[in-house]
């Protein structure tokens, strides 16, 4: 006898190979079905918006409000696409509506400094910011009813 011999399977290990191939196949429907949250691959492209005809990806911050009895806030730190940045509101009471100040900081180490919004003294306009290098741009709307939403964006 050799030992090269096809042996046949029986039909308890036919019915164990077939339901085990039906469960490997189960699995990986949930798996990359999206059945199974947090295991599928879930990559979205982030969003991009033009920018003085260039493309930054962007994202939206929420900003802390001034207390009741205070008029503006402690600088609040916001990482995105490698570039720190610092956003603090002052005269947040004002009837022309608050001021954004911020510091962005790229990878590289250089920092820009921005002040957004309406204002009489000192006397400014302006909602959106985009340094010297375009590395980086910050969008506030400004006005009274702006909010503490702000726009960060990062060159693509």
């Amino acid at each position: 006898m050799g030992m090269d011999q096809d042996f046949p399977m029986s039909r308890t290990q036919g019915k164990v190979l077939v339901v085990g191939l039906v469960v490997m196949v189960v699995i990986g429907f949930a798996l990359f079905g999206g059945f199974l949250p947090g295991l599928k691959p879930n990559y979205t492209p982030p969003s991009t918006v033009l920018v003085e005809g260039e493309p930054y990806y962007y994202t939206t911050v929420w900003l802390n409000s001034p207390s009741v009895f205070s008029n503006s806030t402690a600088p609040q730190p916001f990482v995105f696409h490698n570039v720190t940045f610092e956003l603090w509101v002052t005269n947040w009471d004002s009837p022309t509506g608050g001021l954004v100040h911020g510091n962005g900081t790229e990878r590289n180490g250089s920092v820009a400094s921005f002040v957004l919004g309406n204002s009489v003294s000192p006397p400014m306009s302006t909602s959106l910011f985009v340094s010297s290098d375009r590395g980086f741009a910050v969008y506030w709307s400004g006005g009274f009813l702006a909010g503490p939403s702000v726009r960060l964006m990062v060159h693509a």
